[in-house]
């Protein structure tokens, strides 16, 4: 098991790291968190790796009673009923908008910075939808004809994005997310009134999403994030699944309740449910009142404000918990989330931001030149060696020669001295084998050469009658194996030549 991990750390380094050398950039942009009665601006910066918060603003919406409370519908009432509400709500919600947007003027450049918006939970419908795996190749289509039956809206009336969330059987789940038009566009005209053309739209169970991905550095399995503002609870539910290359987070449910329901035991089940998978969970906003509310139960809570201040690096920024969703939904614009959701009116499922910044790009151009340079190196220093080693070779090629034939002749040499030394210390066998010979060998027979090996002897000469000296041989003690080497073949002379083999005894 040890080994196994240590393999799958060392799998995940090389794309962990041109992970994060893609994502390497100098950015400046602006978030801005709506809420009805609200706005929270942020302005961030990454400068490389680093991400730090420049700036942070809060901005309440002074808006009539009557028109608070119908905003707090969101869009969620008959047309009948909207129709009536929104000539009473629409003039006096746009002027404060407008009023709170002008007071953000000095703490940005609208013309410059790149603005984007993150939509509470309360103005945004969100739910699970799963489809027949037919449809898994053109998602977007099916939605268009669908849109009307999942969600309380004609098709015209509201924006919509989607996330896949895996299968379940065989179905094709995926996390609708959509906003009424009239809640959008309100904001949408409020900021093109002083120039601001918003990036991106999302909502905060994606930015939340992005957020705790970013302070916890990624998860490994299921997690849950829970939520309170305004007397109402919002829960998140993630899960991580490694492959061993890289994570692949699902954003798996997203929960808008007000208190009334967790109380009356919908929210609580719901949360008992997902606690189930994972023992902990992580809080932001007012989260006081459900953790007296749970006193008393083994729980593990870890609060995602402190998260933030220390992944960001100290105390500075994030003094109030609902910019949370501000900061989680400006990681979209420094190319550091995971849940790419837009809501904005066009971009449907073209997604806006771009793959590569420039800096990105130069670096990735500069990252092939230095591969190819470091790659095309190693023929042409190949060929430079090769070459080098040819011209020391010429150079040294006369006297690797000469030291050559020295050692052929010293090889010679050697191979006299052997056998000079070896007839030496034979020479008493050689002198017995002399005096045998001359002892034995008829006075009519002539030898004419007389070879010595190892243990034989071979006998070349003429004879008058060569067929005796076989058996005279074979008579002598120091003799074996008698045999003619060679066919005896008779001279003008009437003598005949032999060539005799012997064994020593």
């Amino acid at each position: 098991s040890r080994y196994r991990n240590l393999l799958l750390e060392r799998r995940m380094m090389v794309p962990r790291w041109c992970q994060d050398l893609s994502r390497a950039d100098f950015l400046k942009i602006v978030w801005l968190y709506v809420m009805p009665d609200r706005l929270f601006l942020v302005r961030m910066r990454k400068d490389l790796f680093r991400l730090s918060v420049v700036e942070e603003e809060m901005r309440e919406i002074p808006v009539g009673e009557d028109a608070s409370r119908l905003s707090s519908l969101t869009g969620w009432i008959t047309d009948e009923v909207r129709e009536v509400a929104l000539k009473k709500e629409t003039i006096p919600r746009r002027q404060a908008l407008k009023e709170a947007i002008h007071s953000f003027l000095p703490h940005f450049n609208p013309g410059k910075d790149p603005f984007y918006i993150c939509l509470s939970s309360d103005q945004v419908m969100a739910r699970p939808v799963y489809l027949p795996q037919a449809a898994e190749e053109n998602l977007s289509q099916v939605l268009e004809y669908e849109i009307k039956r999942l969600l309380p809206f004609r098709r015209e009336e509201v924006y919509y994005d989607y996330l896949p969330i895996g299968k379940k059987g065989d179905k094709v789940g995926l996390l609708l997310f959509a906003v009424p038009k009239r809640v959008l566009d309100e904001i949408l005209d409020a900021l093109s009134a002083f120039g601001i053309r918003p990036k991106a739209v999302e909502t905060t169970a994606t930015a939340l999403g992005n957020y705790l991905l970013f302070c916890t550095g990624g998860i490994t399995g299921p997690a849950l994030v829970l939520g309170g503002q305004d007397h109402a609870w919002e829960m998140i539910g993630l899960d991580a699944r490694d492959n061993g290359w890289r994570q692949e987070p699902e954003l798996l449910l997203t929960h808008w309740l007000p208190q009334a329901d967790w109380i009356q035991g919908p929210g609580r089940e719901i949360f008992h449910n997902c606690l189930r998978k994972s023992p902990k969970f992580f809080g932001w906003g007012y989260i006081t009142d459900f953790l007296l509310s749970v006193k008393g139960e083994s729980l593990q809570f870890e609060d995602l404000l402190a998260l933030g201040k220390k992944r960001l690096g100290g105390d500075q920024g994030m003094t109030h918990p609902f910019f949370i969703p501000a900061v989680g939904a400006a990681l979209r614009g420094l190319r550091e989330n995971t849940f790419p959701v837009d809501l904005l009116p066009g971009a449907g499922k073209e997604r806006r931001e771009r793959l590569l910044s420039v800096l990105n790009t130069c670096l990735t151009i500069l990252l092939l030149i230095v591969l190819l340079v470091w790659g095309g190196s190693y023929p042409l220093k190949d060929e430079i060696r090769l070459r080098r080693l040819q011209k020391e070779v010429e150079k040294i090629g006369p006297s690797v020669e000469s030291l050559r034939r020295e050692e052929e002749e010293l090889k010679r040499l050697n191979k006299e001295i052997s056998s000079v030394s070896g007839l030496h210390e034979r020479s008493g066998e050689i002198l017995r084998i002399l005096d045998e010979l001359s002892r034995i060998v008829p006075k009519s027979a002539y030898l004419s050469n007389l070879r010595y090996r190892e243990g034989q002897i071979e006998l070349r000469g003429s004879a008058e009658n060569t067929s005796n000296l076989v058996p005279i041989l074979e008579r002598s003690p120091l003799f074996k194996n008698v045999r003619f080497n060679a066919p005896s073949t008779r001279r003008r002379d009437e003598r005949e030549t032999f060539s005799i083999k012997a064994d020593l005894e």
